[in-house]
């Protein structure tokens, strides 16, 4: 996918040009839904916003097409930016450009391609169905990350409940009332009767029809009874076409729910030969399919660093628990890959490298030189000679490293006043560039990608914007901030910040003496 994938970039990027300078197919063809709260967005970078009853009431495609996103989607189409686009807007006017930011990246994608004329021809008020669905059921999860918020983690919500919020300079921080208040928090009702639950059940076979790609994220999905449900469904309706993907920590509270996630996807990859009527299958010209229950399935797992700093950052994770579960997955399914997200933060850097040993460790483990072509030749069906099914070998090991937002006090911008932290960006940067996957990558599935390299490129050049964008009273703030946020998780989760990141000691020094000011 390296090159031709660059490629297609380009040329997607002139593509949306002629449409509009801000046009981003993700705003039509990609939703986010929050069902717990009744929340939406198109991709995961805009903040959410409510999905008001009354138009659920009588479209239930308003869980994607609310009223605000067709107002977004007007702006583009005018040739204005969104102001909750930021993340992409930041990515393209950062120096040393010009970059691609994820507008083009998403805009490029192979889910894109058969609804890119009814986007242009419908406009922006079409009520449309989006071929990339994220969904998350419920906010039940057992992890408490140093980033998140008791409106997306039940962990997290039980923490505040008994110690209170943060109380910060001038700043309240995870309090629950004024989450509440802000549309935030979970609705106060079960899962079967949450509204938003039920209009996603009421739209999911026309949904399903239409799309090619459908993750399910959390809280922790595995510990949601909604996600085996969906399971269950694609199983008995299989969909050649379908991307599925699941969102985890892969380390649920109890081991027999990642057992039974296994469990059911030995049931999806299971090869089955079946008819459907709606759709043509291009290989034979016929209905008829000799596959899995998917096109194939992904795991997106969330880890930001390795070994002991991973779980300061994600507390709750056991990360000798996940190298072992994600061995279990790689080594008991065939068809499936994994997708790491390091959601790149101030905290992520000192162990950046090893993280990117961890990846290149696993390509190698689990690259062409460990996989075998699978063939299996189905019976003949009623005199119906049904072609062989091949699985020939893929690129399994994925990553990705999408920059922090909020909380801003870890903001990996933080990081260009400190020279030893740009020192390890950039020695990271190397290692990925001497690793680099030759021409030949195809054939091994081992090395980085050079539009791997290109991001980790963007996101230090958008560090390195932050001497502009971070003002010295800003600066001040932020380490204030930092210390009093920190000085309270350790305190309420009786751990010792500067003990597990060495690497961050000037920073932490410079955010005490700051506090104390």
């Amino acid at each position: 996918m390296d090159k031709n994938y660059y490629e297609n970039v380009a040329t997607t990027k002139e593509k949306l040009d002629k449409i509009s300078p801000t046009m981003c197919m993700a705003k039509w063809l990609q939703v986010s839904m929050h069902l717990p709260q009744g929340l939406t967005q198109s991709c995961y970078h805009p903040p959410t916003h409510l999905v008001p009853l009354e138009e659920l009431d009588y479209n239930y495609k308003a869980l994607h097409n609310t009223k605000e996103k067709v107002r977004q989607r007007k702006l583009m189409s005018e040739g204005q930016r969104p102001e909750g686009c930021q993340y992409c807007w930041n990515i393209e006017d950062a120096p040393d450009g010009p970059h691609y930011s994820d507008r083009h990246y998403r805009s490029s994608e192979w889910w894109v391609e058969d609804a890119w004329n009814e986007v242009i021809t419908e406009g922006f008020d079409n009520n449309i169905n989006p071929r990339y669905v994220e969904v998350n059921f419920n906010q039940a999860c057992n992890f408490k990350c140093v980033y998140c918020s008791p409106h997306l983690s039940s962990s997290w919500q039980s923490e505040v409940m008994e110690h209170g919020p943060f109380f910060l300079e001038n700043y309240i921080h995870n309090d629950i009332d004024h989450l509440r208040k802000a549309n935030l928090m979970p609705i106060e009702s079960t899962s079967e009767n949450n509204p938003y639950v039920q209009a996603f059940w009421n739209w999911w076979p026309e949904l399903y029809k239409d799309i090619k790609v459908f993750r399910m994220t959390g809280g922790e999905p595995l510990m949601d009874k909604n996600t085996y449900k969906v399971l269950d469904y694609i199983n008995s309706h299989p969909n050649s076409f379908l991307d599925l993907s699941i969102t985890s920590n892969l380390c649920p509270p109890d081991q027999k729910l990642f057992e039974k996630f296994i469990e059911k996807l030995h049931y999806i990859e299971k090869i089955r030969v079946w008819e459907d009527k709606t759709r043509i299958n291009p290989e034979t010209n016929n209905n008829w399919y000799v596959a899995p229950a998917v096109k194939h399935f992904s795991l997106f797992v969330s880890l930001d660093s390795v070994g002991q700093q991973a779980e300061y950052i994600r507390h709750g994770l056991d990360y000798n628990r996940l190298i072992d579960n994600i061995h279990i997955f790689l080594q008991q399914t065939q068809g499936t890959e994994i997708s790491f997200i390091n959601t790149f933060n101030l905290l992520s850097i000192p162990k950046l490298k090893e993280f990117l040993k961890l990846i290149l460790e696993l390509r190698k483990k689990f690259g062409r030189e460990n996989q075998h072509e699978i063939k299996i030749t189905p019976p003949d069906n009623n005199g119906f000679k049904h072609p062989d099914f091949v699985r020939k070998p893929f690129q399994r090991i994925w990553f990705d490293i999408p920059y922090l937002r909020k909380p801003d006090w870890f903001s990996c911008q933080i990081a260009v006043f400190y020279p030893e932290l740009m020192d390890i960006l950039y020695d990271c940067l190397k290692f990925m560039e001497d690793n680099v996957e030759d021409e030949n990558y195809y054939k091994t599935f081992t090395g980085f990608k050079k539009y791997e390299i290109a991001k980790l490129k963007r996101d230090i050049a958008w560090i390195n914007n932050g001497k502009k964008e971070i003002s010295e009273e800003k600066l001040k703030l932020h380490k204030k901030h930092f210390w009093q946020y920190i000085q309270q998780i350790d305190y309420r989760r009786k751990l010792n910040f500067i003990k597990l990141f060495p690497e961050l000691t000037n920073w932490y020094n410079d955010c005490f003496a700051e506090s104390i000011a």
